[in-house]
């Protein structure tokens, strides 16, 4: 059976040319003695912040939040202090009612991808490294961007074909959540999404074979966000006695 790894998410933040422009900004580097190391600590916690789109959560392991980020940053207790008292003030950082730190520049400057995405663009990256004095050229970059939409066409085409199992399925009886539905296959590598359409599909026979209320059955953003479909590779032995010739 294949293995049910997760997918991976990575996050990033997106610093446009305005960043520095920012008068928060300018005004820390120019008017405050070592402003430009409390810049560079203010980036560490904007990043830090981004699995939990822009909180740092005091965990109260420490007296308070800036203590136990001082400890994860490797900063000075003081530096942290000044950080957070200047960003405070100026609007771009609050501390909650629970200690935590939110950065509130995050959720405006937040970028992720999957693992499966890191790995092809990593590999687009690595197949227009020169090897001696090789550039890519328009062509080859146009190439390269019709592929992928050719790519997110069929992509497209395989959520539909997916999805729409579901909503047979369960037809008439509740909706399936498209947009769920749609991020958790976005997910998925190209393989895991062909197992996905298999799994589906001995899944939703399994079930209607099986004399369960369909009701209570998985729908089409659980079934990929568990992982369930790794499960239904095969239609299931019904264990039921259920006899679907017979109709009981």
């Amino acid at each position: 059976m294949a293995q049910k790894n997760k997918t991976k998410i990575y996050f990033w933040i997106k610093l446009d040319e305005n960043f520095f422009k920012n008068l928060a900004i300018k005004n820390l580097r120019r008017t405050v003695f070592g402003g430009d190391s409390l810049v560079l600590i203010y980036q560490q916690m904007l990043l830090s912040s981004l699995p939990n789109n822009g909180v740092i959560y005091y965990e109260g392991t420490l007296q308070d939040v800036a203590q136990e980020i001082a400890l994860n940053l490797d900063e000075k207790l003081d530096d942290i202090k000044l950080t957070i008292d200047y960003f405070q003030k100026a609007g771009l950082l609050q501390i909650g009612d629970d200690g935590s730190a939110e950065m509130l520049q995050v959720p405006m400057l937040i970028g992720q991808e999957t693992n499966w995405n890191k790995y092809k663009r990593e590999k687009k990256l690595e197949k227009f490294q020169p090897t001696s004095n090789q550039v890519p050229t328009e062509i080859d970059i146009e190439k390269e961007k019709e592929i992928d939409i050719e790519k997110e066409i069929d992509t497209d085409s395989l959520f539909d074909n997916y999805f729409q199992i579901f909503s047979e399925f369960t037809k008439g009886t509740k909706p399936q959540p498209r947009i769920d539905a749609m991020h958790e296959f976005a997910e998925l590598s190209p393989e895991q999404r062909s197992e996905a359409i298999t799994g589906a599909k001995n899944y939703t026979l399994w079930y209607q074979n099986s004399g369960n209320d369909i009701k209570y059955s998985k729908n089409a953003a659980v079934f990929l966000k568990d992982m369930i479909f790794f499960d239904y590779q095969e239609v299931p032995e019904d264990k039921s006695g259920y006899d679907p010739e017979l109709g009981f």
